[in-house]
This record gives structure tokens, C-alpha cells and sequence, in this order.
């Protein structure tokens, strides 16, 4: 079985007032995060984890540490500052500020030349049949609905969110002017899943590294819809994939659950969260 670059898990235990977040609790956060983290350290083609944190909530990094030893991983904790655009752009902003961070600061990270990403609180079982290692990157890709409409005057100005100061723009139109938000919204487009994907570190760094300045998520402008401006014209560079991972966990964002842990797992993410914290 081949090993899979290092794992990134980026995880928010205390999501605060970021906005469009269902699941706000920091306890049920934190178990879910933990059901995550169980599951993949039994991954035999998972030997290398950062685990990556952009909240305020103080834990025990030794207790992650003894666990992933303890199923003979090595984990890397990795605690990144916050930044306040994140309850004004959203949780896509708040990610991708994560990510580049936690590019420029894992040792890990820093000694690879690519990782995989993925979402604390998800497991993607196989995950090593789903990566062919090809390319810069591989993505999971969600095409454009051609029948969706949406007004001309918002079809016209979506193409402003592929700039940071379009974005910012089209953001000061809606809070500042009270422009209508169906006329400066981002129209439906197409969206690369961000919950799990490979990259090659250079590449993410030059192509991927600013894309969460523009998102917009009050507006439909997500990290998703950033994502696939900033890759649709890469085709050659990078692999995509049209079906969807098989992804279990529960969502932060929407606070739905996607398949089931086992008892196992469960039990010992619930021991691991009563000592998580400091």
C-alpha cells in the first residue's frame, strides 16, 4: 500500500461568531474533530499528520502527540493566529488563512513537497486509491449548472470576485450602498471541493495561496467558487476528479453527518476530548 504525503487537518475547535457555522458548540466540535483524528491514524497509508488550529481555545498538544504515537504516526501541532476578516469574509476566508500559515510554519509541511488536505471532523476511507499522485494537484470538481439563471446585471459583475479589489468592491456595493444582493451576488458557477484534495506545496503557494482573500461568503462567493476561478485555466496542471469522495463526519458548516464511526471510535474521541483541553 502507498503512503500518502502528509496529512493537513485543519480544525476549529471554538468557531466564536464566525458566521454560517452550524455546529457551534466547542464540546461537540471537539469530538468530532477527535472522531476524525482516530480515524485516520488507523489509515495504514497515513504515517505523517499536522494537525493545524486557527482558534483561541487552549489544548494539550502532548495529548495529540502520545495518541498518534501511540498508532505509531508522527503528528505535528501547529497553532496559527486568527484574523478578524474572518467573521466579515466568513469560514472560507478563515480556512485558506489557516492554510497559508501553517504552509510557511509546519516543519513537516516544509520538508514535502506536497500534502493532502482535509476538513477536521471527516474521514475519507481508502483515501491512498483516490490520489494517483499525477499533476500538480488533484480536486474534486463540481460543474456549472447551465440552468440556473440569474439576473444580467449579477451575471455581468460576478466576473469582479476573480480580483481581490472586485471582491472587496462588489462586498462595499451590498454593506455600505444597500445594493440589492441579487444583483451583486456571485452568480451560480462551477466549485472544487475543499474538503479534501491533494496539492504540491510550490504550486499551492503560487496559485492557491491568496484565493481566500476574495471570498464572500454573505455573497456566494465561497472558497469553493475561488478555488475553481483559480484552476479552471490549469486543466494540464492538475487532475480532476468528478465523483465525489466518500467523505464521513459531520459538517461544520451545515451540522449534518455523513455516514458513521465505529463504537471504537467514538468512545476513545470522547476519552480524547475530556483531556484535550488545558
Amino acid at each position: 500500500m502507498k503512503a500518502l504525503p502528509p496529512l493537513l487537518i485543519t480544525a476549529t475547535l471554538d468557531a466564536g461568531k464566525t458566521p454560517y457555522v452550524a455546529l457551534a458548540s466547542t464540546g461537540e466540535r471537539a469530538v468530532a474533530h477527535m472522531q476524525g483524528l482516530m480515524a485516520w491514524l488507523r489509515e495504514p497509508s497515513v504515517n505523517r499528520v499536522v494537525f493545524a488550529k486557527n482558534c483561541a481555545a487552549r489544548i494539550r498538544k502532548e495529548v495529540l502527540e502520545e495518541v498518534a504515537s501511540r498508532h505509531g504516526k508522527e503528528l505535528e501541532f501547529v497553532q496559527v493566529g486568527q484574523d478578524p476578516r474572518t467573521l466579515v469574509q466568513g469560514k472560507g476566508f478563515g480556512e485558506g488563512n489557516l492554510i497559508s500559515q501553517v504552509l510557511q510554519r509546519s516543519e513537516m509541511l516544509r520538508a514535502s513537497s506536497g500534502f493532502i488536505k482535509i476538513t477536521g471532523k471527516l474521514h475519507c476511507p481508502g483515501a491512498e486509491a483516490l490520489f494517483s499522485g499525477e499533476g500538480s494537484g488533484e480536486f474534486f470538481v463540481s460543474h456549472p449548472d447551465a440552468s440556473v439563471r440569474a439576473n444580467p446585471l449579477r451575471r455581468t459583475l460576478s466576473p469582479l470576485y476573480s480580483y481581490a479589489a472586485g471582491s472587496a468592491l462588489l462586498s462595499f456595493m451590498k454593506r455600505g450602498l444597500r445594493v440589492p444582493w441579487g444583483l451583486v451576488a456571485s452568480a451560480p458557477g462551477g466549485l472544487f471541493d475543499t474538503l479534501f484534495y491533494r496539492a504540491d506545496r510550490d504550486f499551492y503557494l503560487r496559485v492557491l495561496h491568496d484565493s481566500h482573500r476574495r471570498v464572500r461568503d454573505s455573497l456566494g462567493y465561497t472558497l469553493e467558487r475561488a478555488f475553481h476561478d483559480d484552476l479552471k485555466e490549469l486543466a494540464s496542471s492538475v487532475r480532476l476528479i468528478d465523483l465525489s469522495p466518500p467523505i464521513i463526519g459531520t459538517s461544520g458548516s451545515l451540522g449534518t453527518t455523513s455516514g458513521s464511526y465505529s463504537e471504537e471510535i467514538r468512545r476513545e474521541a470522547e476519552e480524547l476530548a475530556s483531556r484535550l483541553f488545558a
